[in-house]
């Protein structure tokens, strides 16, 4: 079949768009920390170097850094040790549940669950320290010793040598000629390395001439076992040798170590710090700060052949330093915190917060991403006029008239201005309308933009609760009467087409709807819809669709106000949404509790879950399209925060308990006329088998695919902006190389564009 086309089309020469480096749809992406460094490892000319979320190895030789996590093929996330295996070039990756991942030289991970699934052990799971004898590792686990098989990828043995066979938490292990010795929270156990039964409790004995106390690290060194006693009180942590005769302690001045490591023929005590010692127990080095004076906290440590000591840092990432003077940072581009609670995303612009609502004092910043790249923010933020410490940052948004200004609301310190990634101004209820009933703090949660570019705050345990700042910085509060405001906790706020605003009480699970009837400045005419209810459900978040009705996440699922301009008159109330599953009718998500809720170009309803991760459903919401877990998708947690959808890529962030990911969607934000349409990715070359995305549409856009002499190859419909094609035709077999067409036309026919797609095979 052959298009004849009425289009007028001017034929342009192919060029590559800097959008077709986007990933492809589909697709995921990490948004990770990676300063929060918790171990470090060596091995074949590469530093891999752990953070609580993920691994990224550097190449000491290419200078290149390569991000390990699960969307790149871990198997899990809150990493505890690693440690790579020279014997057989593989890394050992352990975690905080006991999982344990094996990586070999080609980069195949196979997975060890035995800890992590194994109902019936008692004690914790977390592996504290991971010790090599050759092929086998002696993971050093909250209730014993495991031993792996790195060989054969598996486990070897597992060792409960507590009394009666009782799990013991173990901190580290350790080999002499031999005995092998465990270090505890209750002294050091011991037993002949050489037994056939490890396994039995009774060939482990406890070093008598020892104090009991907590051990957290043990090595052998030159011919003696050198450990570390831990203490609860910072910088009191000692480190003792035994000479043959006695413990003898070695360094006499406050410690607080995390590591003892031996390399290159040295003692290596790290922790605020790193301490030298030669084979004589003699102080040789000190390295206590990264450049700047900046001070070190070494969670782990290797030292090369060349004398360079490889740091994790608790703050930095990977530490390469030679000396005190000699440093070198590396770190993959991300934020500098592994929180994610609150997120606006506009035009490729991604702010965050960290949270802390109920913690007064959580001082972890915002961060945010300008053109693919998160930006260096301060680890802690002050007024610029006060100098006052700004704390837990806990919601935020984007002017949509102007990405260059932002605001983010405060658990107790105000509502701060940015303009061009710079704070600016505090805003609370010192120095504005901004209400407070406790002296000195000004809770700050919702805050939204209408559409006459007016800014809306609610403030929590204030009589004067709603607030807003106009364009011209004029300022207006606003009180409900009757209700005791003062020990409420408002958490949500949007603002509805019908410059309606709409408030949610979490603390006392009440939800308002305020008209100020158009007049800011005119209290008289101003309307207030008190305590709508989804029955005996907890109202938890509500949004906006693109057909303005009101979209509620609750704890007993999902509901809906279909017709929100009636809500005034009592008879609007929020409905059930019904779902049809294995046959059976029932209500959308009834047994989850769902706390987010966004809406992408094609009215599509993203929301997220305490408990079962983030599904995609129909416009209507009677349809699953998608769900996503951590079962069944590189999700780092099931228990989600927020979710944003850039419209102009159709990028869907996931802001989840245990960090900051993306997602490639299929839908962007419908356009007005056809002045942008592209292609990508374009050229589609051999090695590409994902779909390729048609972007700029108009709403439902007729969208057909020919080859060059006109014959129809594909058809399909727009999700708001975007169309996709899979890059096969009609029956399903992947086209040809060849220049394909992409004849786009409004549903009306008013408008019309054309595009072209080379594909190279």
């Amino acid at each position: 079949m052959k298009i004849i086309s009425h289009f007028l089309i001017s034929l342009l020469f192919f060029t590559i768009d800097l959008r077709a480096q986007e990933i492809p749809i589909g697709t995921w992406q990490d948004h990770l920390s990676y300063n929060n460094s918790v171990s470090v490892t060596y091995g074949n000319d590469v530093v891999y170097c752990a953070s609580e979320s993920a691994i990224f190895s550097y190449d000491t030789k290419e200078k290149t850094i390569e991000r390990l996590n699960l969307i790149t093929g871990l198997s899990d996330i809150e990493i505890t040790q690693i440690r790579f295996n020279t014997y057989n070039n593989k890394l050992i990756v352990a975690y905080k549940n006991g999982n344990i991942d094996i990586i070999d030289q080609n980069k195949k991970v196979t997975n060890l669950s035995f800890i992590k699934i194994n109902s019936s052990i008692t004690g914790g799971k977390s592996v504290n320290h991971i010790f090599l004898n050759n092929h086998l590792a002696y993971l050093s686990t909250g209730f014993g010793i495991v031993v792996l098989n790195t060989d054969k990828n598996e486990v070897a043995d597992t060792y409960f040598y507590g009394t009666l066979g009782a799990a013991k938490n173990t901190n580290a292990v350790t080999f002499d000629n031999v005995n092998i010795y465990a270090a505890t929270d209750d002294g050091v156990y011991f037993a002949d390395k050489n037994s056939t039964n490890l396994a039995d409790y009774n060939q482990w004995s406890k070093l008598t001439d020892l104090p009991t106390d907590k051990y957290s690290n043990i090595v052998y060194y030159s011919g003696a076992l050198v450990v570390c006693k831990d203490s609860p009180n910072w910088n009191s942590d000692s480190v003792f040798y035994y000479n043959g005769t006695i413990w003898q302690k070695i360094l006499s001045y406050g410690l607080n170590i995390n590591k003892l490591e031996v390399f290159n023929n040295n003692l290596i005590v790290a922790g605020s710090g790193l301490t030298i010692l030669d084979n004589n127990f003699n102080v040789i080095d000190n390295i206590y700060i990264h450049g700047n004076n900046f001070g070190i906290d070494a969670k782990g440590v290797h030292q090369d052949a060349s004398g360079n000591y490889w740091i994790a840092d608790a703050k930095n990432g990977l530490l390469r330093q030679l000396d005190n003077w000699n440093v070198e940072q590396i770190l993959p581009n991300g934020p500098n915190t592994p929180s994610a609670f609150a997120i606006d995303v506009q035009d490729g612009n991604v702010w965050m917060t960290s949270g802390g609502y109920g913690n007064w004092r959580n001082y972890a910043p915002y961060n945010y991403r300008v053109k693919g790249e998160w930006l260096t923010v301060p680890t802690t933020v002050n007024d610029p006029q006060s100098g006052q410490s700004i704390y837990s940052f806990v919601s935020v948004v984007i002017n949509p008239d102007n990405i260059n200004q932002v605001f983010i609301g405060t658990w107790g310190t105000g509502l701060l201005e940015f303009n061009s990634n710079v704070l600016t101004q505090v805003f609370n209820a010192q120095n504005s309308v901004l209400d407070s009933t406790f002296f000195g703090t000004t809770c700050v949660s919702g805050i939204a933009f209408d559409k006459n570019k007016n800014l809306w705050a609610v403030s929590s345990y204030s009589d004067n609760i709603l607030s807003v700042k106009t364009p011209s910085n004029s300022w207006y509060n606003y009180s409900f009467a009757g209700y005791k405001n003062d020990i409420a906790e408002y958490k949500t706020l949007i603002v509805d087409k019908n410059n309606y605003i709409w408030i949610q009480d979490q603390k006392n699970l009440k939800t308002y709807v305020f008209d100020y009837n158009g007049t800011l400045d005119i209290k008289t005419d101003d309307r207030v819809f008190r305590n709508l209810s989804f029955g005996s459900a907890e109202i938890i978040t509500f949004i906006e669709d693109l057909d303005g009705e009101i979209w509620f996440g609750t704890s007993q699922g999902v509901g809906v106000i279909y017709n929100p301009s009636n809500v005034f008159s009592g008879n609007e109330q929020i409905q059930s949404v019904y779902i049809q599953q294995d046959g059976q009718t029932q209500l959308l998500l009834e047994t989850e509790r769902v706390k987010c809720i966004a809406i992408d170009g094609a009215n599509r309803k993203w929301l997220g879950t305490e408990n079962s991760g983030v599904f995609l459903m129909s416009e209507d919401g009677g349809e699953e399209i998608l769900h996503f877990t951590t079962k069944n998708s590189p999700l780092f947690s099931d228990n989600i925060f927020d979710i944003k959808i850039d419209g102009k890529t159709g990028e869907v962030y996931i802001a989840t308990e245990k960090g900051l990911l993306s997602y490639k969607g299929t839908a962007t934000d419908a356009q007005e006329d056809f002045s942008n349409v592209f292609v990508y990715p374009n050229p589609v070359r051999e090695n590409y088998h994902g779909v390729i995305a048609i972007r700029g549409l108009v709403e439902d856009t007729d969208v057909r695919i020919t080859d060059i002499s006109g014959n129809l190859v594909s058809q399909t419909k727009s999700l708001g902006g975007q169309a996709i094609w899979d890059g096969k035709d009609l029956h399903g077999n992947r086209v040809q190389t060849g220049v394909y067409m992409v004849f786009n036309a409004s549903q009306d026919g008013e408008l019309s564009q054309a595009a072209k797609i080379l594909f190279i095979h």
